[in-house]
């Protein structure tokens, strides 16, 4: 019997719709797929999915393919993928944030 943890990817990714959307409605879309992934965290645009490493490529064409969020037609786009939270959002979110004029702040520990 094993008693390693799992090892999880984190992935960020960016949500581009006609309006801002809630943690919770992008909560429901992700609990909608056919395997439903963990977020992480969510402040628009910005997220975080969490997903063993064998389902790494598997989370990351699902996030890709996701065309509505709350009823509204939406266009997801992975940044990248990290083995630690911290990693992630250093590497992908911050920049993001940066790009979009936003101070630089800690949206996820």
């Amino acid at each position: 019997m094993s008693t390693r943890r799992p090892r999880y990817r984190y992935i960020a990714f960016r949500v581009e719709g006609p309006r801002p959307f809630s943690r919770g409605e992008v909560l429901d879309a992700l609990h909608g797929l056919p395997d439903p992934l963990w977020l992480v965290g969510f402040e628009h645009p910005l997220g975080l999915a969490r997903c063993t490493h064998r389902k790494k490529e598997a989370t990351i064409e699902a996030l890709n393919d996701l065309r509505t969020v709350a009823g509204e037609s939406v266009q997801v786009a992975t940044l990248g993928t990290s083995g630690t939270i911290r990693a992630a959002t250093d590497k992908y979110l911050y920049r993001e944030f940066a790009a979009h004029g936003a101070a630089r702040k800690k949206a996820y520990k």
